[in-house]
């Protein structure tokens, strides 16, 4: 009778217990975990147009971990003035405005389409996802310092 109990045991132990002859299975378990999809873009604080020539700037992504089905879209909150504008303003000056052209992929930006670049996937290491190109300054090139400021935002797709 102590062998019997004893392999009884050892059934239920294992999720399974032996009635009658037959075999009963156990309730089943999910076991789950998950892991929340992250990433660190890497956007320049400052861009210094060129004179006479279009002006790069490189927007990269660091530690990127995200889900197979999820991409993520960066684009331009504020600071377009018109489509594929910009306007720098002359320091000191409330008058003097120098423009230039903004384009990603050789597409102007748009106020109705702000996107400048998307990423997917899992990777580590600093990666480009997108270039921006600056037009070369146009209006009165009066001596001074020229700026404005770009917000840049990024959303899951």
């Amino acid at each position: 009778m102590e062998k019997l109990v004893g392999s009884m045991m050892t059934f239920a132990t294992l999720g399974m217990m032996v009635i009658n002859g037959s075999t009963a299975q156990a309730d089943t378990t999910k076991v789950e975990y998950s892991v929340e999809g992250e990433y660190t873009l890497v956007i320049p604080q400052t861009v210094s147009l060129l004179q006479d020539s279009t002006t790069e700037m490189s927007i990269k992504t660091v530690n990127r971990n995200l889900e197979p089905d999820q991409e993520v879209e960066i684009s331009i909150t504020d600071g377009l003035s018109g489509d594929g504008e910009i306007k720098l303003q002359r320091t000191g000056s409330d008058s003097d405005v120098l423009t230039s052209s903004i384009k990603s992929k050789n597409n102007l930006v748009t106020i109705a389409n702000p996107v400048v670049g998307s990423f997917t996937g899992y990777v580590m290491a600093e990666t480009e996802v997108t270039k921006i190109e600056f037009g070369i300054p146009q209006g009165d090139l009066l001596a001074g310092s020229y700026s404005t400021t770009l917000t840049f935002g990024a959303g899951y797709k």
